[in-house]
Order: structure tokens, then C-alpha cells, then sequence
């Protein structure tokens, strides 16, 4: 017997009885379709638990957050490791554009993308032996988007370029009224038309590569192909290219090609469709669902029931669907009572008592009692799991006793979650499947359905955007998401906090990546915040200390210069300003004054009437009428004091002008107060530049060296 088949004898036999077992299953290379841990590190942890040997591209290489994906670098170490792999599992989106959102902003020229495609023809030309199973999808077209998953413009154009799509789509159909028609041409006059012309071109790139990608499936390049619909609806452009590509393909007979809606499950879908691909038995499905909307249930950003979503998943899988007997896996999908999604983080979201969701885990339990697979896809709401139904299953201690639990983004991402995650089930160890539905409890309950909201609003506090921020904040809202996490395992889940890791791999608060550790490695967010709590209590409390004793200086220096004053006898500002200069003049040790020597002193007058009232010139020699007339701009009065014969300097004094040359007007003050050559105050007219401030303190303490300009010193003689 063949390694092979001998695989495929021990998967019988395990699912025959129902029993774990862990195999020397098949080695998968798998390019992904970006880095995002649904994508990434949340595929390949099940597929590995499950078995399967996993090779990928060096991470530095995948499309990330803030760099494209080398697609040309990634073929190359897909062609280098091709022969080490019983199965590839391919992102096309990856090997032709770079990943999934360079697939909606490139600007590569079709002979390139078609170029890159030829690629993976060859590859499985070379590679005959080795299964391929490729998924790639019709580009998005949402209603909004941010966070620089769309191009630049999408952020304010992106609501009116969906609206047009949408009616473009009725008119393509035929529907449209003449009224729509109107709002049509209208919008159309709103956008720049070298926006919607660079949209349009990169769609039909995009779709032209999908029609050759179909063809290469037809051709057997591809043991099967899953075309995704990302985020979509029933009116979009997404939606009419779905049209056109689904008539394209009808040639192809379902177990080689499928087209549904949904992006981020389909790496995972895959692997369990090559593991079904090698088993006997193709495992069997059974669906069941609350009262409510059940298979009827539209979700939000898709553009069909879910009814039809899962029967195409289930047949993307390589399973079929039943109504009798043991199914392989019970699919639990709770939909709400009507037939339309809501999201997740809405205030509606919250534990209570339902009949509905208590019968329909009463079906569950009696399932899992039996020996039944259940795996719960929880659909009621849109990026998050269903507090009300989470909470019944944590009360009945439901949590860990069924197969698989998925509630994330849309709701084709969960179905195609939870029906891989199903079929992989088999081959996992306790401590797997333990860690799996660990994963996705902090993911899907703990943070997307509540924490999120309190991060919003954490978030909202510091800045109204809630897509970016900055690496500062990224730093603080982290802290806290760690900490809620680590609280919530603990408390819900029963596990060491030391265990778990939450970031935001993205820089957004879209999504987490949530690490679970067989052992205790992770420090206590906790008890880093209580310590960063205490070194800044230090820190203010040395900080405040500090400034204390400089005011207690400040105040000393002001109290004897005032008493220098009062023992002067003498009321004329010139008298005190001479007076307080000499009592400063100890503190000053650092003054060197350069003096020039003239031989005879000229005479001034005692008024500021040679300069313009309300100037700052006019104010200083107001306060120090000692000061010359005519000197000029505030800028040129150290030269024509030095000119003049006073001495000037770097260094402050109370009662000195201090002149700055800003290479302009320049701006002149007096001296008031002095703590350092760094930290002064002055009396100054027209620091605002109105020219009709008076004179005052506008400033407090400042840096004098730091302000308009260079800063020279006159000192009254």
C-alpha cells in the first residue's frame, strides 16, 4: 500500500468511527492572499492542527497593510518549492496582482497580469503530479471605504462611484426608470471623470483576467477554482460582473469551479476540499436553524440567501447535502428572527433571554449528546457572534463540547469557516480543536461583538477616526485590547491569561490576531499598565516637585529685587531698573558684558514719542526711557545702542531691553524677570503684531533663544 492510500485507509477509519486521529496527511504550499491572520496565520494554525504540513512564502514577501505583495518574488519560491508539496493551495489575487487589496489599486498593464497568469499554467505543466486548487475574486465594490484598501479617491467618491454601479446594474437588467436614469447621469457629472475612468479600466482588467482564469480550470490547470464575491450586494457592479462571469462559466461542471459570495475563507475551504479529495468517504452535511429568518436570511454585504451560500460552500468542499441519518457535520447556522443582519457591536447585541435561541440550542446539545459534529456558523449579526446565543451555549458549558464555532465578518466567511473547520475536525487533537475554538471565541465573542465597541469609544475620546491612528495610539488602544482579552479568557474561558495575545496586525479595529500559547510565555497586560501607572505617578510627582522649587526660587529672587527697590528710595523706573540690575547682577555670573567706549554721552529724551504708538519700539522706551530715539526697528536696536555706546550682551537682566533680529522688523521688550538664559519674562506692546495691544506680560516664563529670532541684550548704562 502507497503512503497515499495509506492516508486515505486511516481517514476512512476515523471518520467510520468518529474517533481523532492524528495522520502524516498531505504537505499543502499555499500562497495567501494577503497577511491578515484570517487569511494567514488563522488558516495555516487549523490546517496544521489538522495535520497538514504547511509551507508559505517568506511573510515579507505577502501583501500587508502598508506594501504591496511581490508577486513575481512569490511565483519564484512557488516555482523553487512546487516539488516539496503534495497539494498547492494558490491565491491568484496574490500571484497576478501581489494580493487582495493590490487587486483594487494597481495600475499594472494587462500584457503583465496576463503574463503572471501564463505562470501558473506552467506551473502545473511542470507539476502534473501535484494538485492545484487556486481561488481568486471579482473585485469588491463597496459603499464606503477607508484605511487605504481602496484607491486615495474611494474615501470621498467611494459612496457615489457604488450608487452609479448599483444603477448601472439595473440598467444593464433593464429596470431602470427614466427618474433613475436622471440620478444616473447626474452622479456620473459628480465624479471626476478620471476617477471613474480609473475604476472602470482596473475592472475590466481585473474581470478579463478572471475570464482566463476560468478558461485555465476548463483546461484542467486547476483541480478546482473558487471565484469569491468580496463584499457585495444585490445591486452593485460586483453583482453584474457575477452575472456575466457565472454565464462563462456554466460549462464547467461544479466539483471543478464555484462562484460565491465571501474572500477570507477560501484559503481554508480549500484545504479541507484537497482533504476530501483524498478520502473515500466525502463527508456529508446537514443544516439546521432557529426560528426566524433560517435559510431566507439576506446578510449584509452579500448579494443571495443563505441558503444557496451554503449549499455552494458545501459543494466547494467536495460534501453533500442530507436530510436523513448522521451527517459528518451538523452545520448549527444561526440566522435572526428576521431575515436581515444586523452588526455586531449594535446595542441590540446583548445577552438576554430568547425561547427561539434556547430551542435552538436545545438542538444543538441533543446533537452533540448524540455524537454529532456540530459546527455553529452564527450569522445573526454581521462582524461579531451573537451575545444571546454565546451566553446560552457558556451557561450550558456548550463551549468546548461542539466541533467548531465561527462568528466573523460576513457571513460567507463564516459558513466557509465553519464547514472547513467541520471536515478538519477529524484529524485534530483535543488540545488542537481546544486551541481552534479558543481562537475564535476571543476573536469572535470577545472582541468583534464586545470590547470593539468600548475601544470606539476609547478611541473616539483621542479622535473621531475610527480606521486609522497613530502608532502612539495604536501602542495604547493595544494595551488595553491585551488586557480586556486576557480578562475575558480568564473569566469565560477558564485559561491562563499568560496564554493569550491580542494586536491589531493591521493598525485598524477591524480586525485582532488573537494568539493562543500552550504555555503561560505572555506577560500580564495588567500588571504592565499598573506599572506604567506607577513610573508616571513618579515621574509627575518629581516633575511637579521641580517646578515647585523653581517658583519658590523665582519668588525669592522677585522678593529681594523688590526689596532692592524699596531700599533705593527712589520711584522712577529708571531708579528701579538700575536698582534691580544691581541686585541680579550676582546671579549672573555668566554675563560678560562687551562694552564700547564712546567720549562723550549723547543726550535723549525722556518720551517714546519718536517712535509709533502702540509699535513695540514705542513700548520699550516707554518703559525704559533711557533707551535711544531713533534707533530703528526692534530688530536693529542692540547695533544702535552698541553704536551709541551701552553695553550689550547675550546674557538677561531685569531691566534690560532684550532686542531680537528675525532678519525683518525684529521685536524689542524689558527684561522683568530672570531664571536662566533659557527661561525669562518681559513687558512688551504689540506682541501680537495689531499694533494696538498694550503693554503687559503676555507670555509668562518663555525661552527667549527660541523666539523670533536672534536675541541681544542692551543694558541701561
Amino acid at each position: 500500500m502507497t503512503n497515499k492510500w495509506l492516508k486515505v485507509a486511516l481517514m476512512a477509519a476515523a471518520i467510520a468511527t468518529g474517533t481523532s486521529i492524528k495522520i502524516d496527511a498531505e504537505t499543502v504550499l499555499y500562497v495567501p492572499q494577503d497577511d491578515r491572520p484570517v487569511s494567514l496565520q488563522y488558516t495555516v494554525d487549523t490546517a496544521r492542527e489538522a495535520g497538514m504540513t504547511i509551507l508559505t512564502p517568506p511573510q515579507n514577501l505577502i501583501s500587508g497593510k502598508n506594501y504591496q505583495g511581490q508577486a513575481d518574488q512569490i511565483m519564484a519560491w512557488v516555482e523553487q518549492n512546487a516539488g516539496r508539496a503534495d497539494v498547492m493551495v494558490l491565491s491568484t489575487d496574490t500571484l497576478i496582482y501581489g494580493g487582495l487589496v493590490d487587486s483594487r489599486k494597481h495600475n499594472i498593464p494587462l500584457t503583465t497580469l496576463e503574463s503572471r497568469l501564463k505562470r501558473i499554467e506552467s506551473l502545473k505543466a511542470r507539476n502534473k503530479n501535484v494538485r492545484i486548487y487556486g481561488f481568486g475574486t471579482v473585485m469588491r465594490s463597496p459603499r464606503a471605504s477607508g484605511g487605504g484598501t481602496e484607491p486615495a479617491y474611494y474615501a470621498e467618491y467611494g459612496p457615489t462611484i457604488f450608487q452609479i454601479a448599483a444603477l448601472q446594474d439595473k440598467l444593464d437588467s433593464g429596470s431602470l426608470t427614466q427618474e433613475e436614469t436622471q440620478k444616473l447621469m447626474s452622479l456620473q457629472a459628480s465624479v471626476p471623470v478620471e476617477y471613474l475612468q480609473d475604476w472602470f479600466d482596473r475592472r475590466q482588467k481585473n474581470m478579463k483576467i478572471n475570464k482566463e482564469l476560468i478558461d485555465e480550470t476548463r483546461s484542467g490547470v486547476f483541480d478546482y477554482f473558487a471565484l469569491g464575491h468580496d463584499d457585495t450586494s444585490q445591486l452593485s457592479q460586483s453583482a453584474l460582473e457575477g452575472r456575466y462571469l457565472s454565464k462563462y462559466s456554466k460549462d464547467i461542471p461544479a466539483e471543478k469551479y464555484g462562484s460565491f459570495p465571501g474572500a477570507d475563507q477560501l484559503g481554508l475551504l480549500l484545504m479541507a476540499r484537497s482533504r476530501t479529495d483524498e478520502s473515500t468517504e466525502k463527508p456529508t452535511f446537514s443544516v439546521i436553524y432557529p426560528l426566524g429568518g433560517g435559510g431566507k436570511t439576506l446578510p449584509g454585504y452579500e448579494d443571495q440567501t443563505i441558503d444557496k451560500t451554503i449549499a455552494q460552500h458545501v459543494e466547494a468542499v467536495g460534501g453533500t447535502m442530507v436530510t436523513q441519518g448522521k451527517p459528518t457535520v451538523l452545520l448549527a447556522v444561526n440566522t435572526p428572527l428576521t431575515t436581515s443582519t444586523g452588526e455586531s457591536e449594535s446595542f441590540e447585541n446583548f445577552p438576554m433571554i430568547s425561547n427561539s435561541t434556547n430551542a435552538f440550542v436545545d438542538r444543538i446539545q441533543q446533537a452533540v449528546d448524540s455524537g454529532v459534529n456540530v459546527s455553529v456558523a452564527d450569522i445573526a449579526y454581521n462582524n461579531g457572534a451573537d451575545n444571546t446565543l454565546v451566553s446560552a451555549m457558556y451557561k450550558r458549558d456548550m463551549l468546548y463540547k461542539i466541533g467548531a464555532y465561527n462568528g466573523w465578518n460576513t457571513a460567507s466567511n463564516t459558513v466557509g469557516y465553519a464547514i472547513a473547520q467541520g471536515v478538519l475536525l477529524k484529524t485534530m487533537s483535543p488540545e488542537g480543536h481546544r486551541k481552534m475554538l479558543t481562537q475564535q471565541y476571543l476573536d469572535n465573542w470577545a472582541y468583534q461583538a464586545n470590547i470593539r465597541k468600548d475601544i470606539y469609544r476609547m478611541q473616539d475620546s483621542i479622535r473621531t477616526d475610527n480606521v486609522r491612528y497613530s502608532g502612539e495610539l495604536n501602542e495604547r488602544l493595544e494595551s488595553y485590547l491585551g488586557e480586556r482579552i486576557q480578562d475575558f479568557a480568564e473569566k469565560y474561558l477558564k485559561i491562563d491569561p499568560r496564554t493569550v495575545k491580542a494586536t491589531f496586525p493591521w493598525g485598524r479595529l477591524f480586525e485582532t490576531d488573537i494568539t493562543v500559547y500552550d504555555k503561560p510565555v505572555v506577560p500580564l497586560e495588567k500588571e504592565l499598565r499598573l506599572k506604567r501607572e506607577e513610573e508616571a505617578r513618579i515621574k509627575a510627582e518629581a516633575e511637579a516637585k521641580a517646578a515647585a522649587e523653581a517658583e519658590a526660587a523665582y519668588k525669592a529672587k522677585q522678593t529681594s529685587q523688590q526689596q532692592t527697590v524699596a531700599a533705593s528710595a527712589n520711584t522712577t523706573f529708571a531708579a528701579q531698573v538700575q536698582a534691580t540690575s544691581s541686585s541680579s547682577s550676582d546671579d549672573d555670573s555668566s554675563y560678560t558684558p562687551a562694552v564700547t567706549t564712546v567720549s562723550q554721552r549723547p543726550t535723549y529724551s525722556s518720551n517714546a514719542s519718536s517712535y509709533p504708538v502702540g509699535q513695540c519700539t514705542w513700548g520699550a522706551k516707554t518703559l525704559a526711557p533711557w533707551a535711544g530715539d531713533y534707533w530703528g526697528n526692534g530688530g536693529q536696536w542692540a547695533a544702535s545702542a552698541a553704536a551709541a555706546g551701552f553695553r550689550t550682551g547675550s546674557t538677561p537682566q531685569v531691566g534690560a531691553i532684550a532686542s531680537w533680529d528675525d532678519g525683518g522688523y525684529g521685536h524689542v521688550a524689558v527684561v522683568t524677570a530672570v531664571e536662566s538664559s533659557t527661561r525669562i519674562q518681559v513687558s512688551e506692546c504689540n506682541y501680537d503684531g495689531s499694533g494696538t495691544q498694550p503693554i503687559g506680560n503676555y507670555r509668562g516664563w518663555f525661552n527667549p533663544t527660541a523666539s523670533r529670532g536672534t536675541v541681544r541684550y542692551i543694558y541701561p548704562n
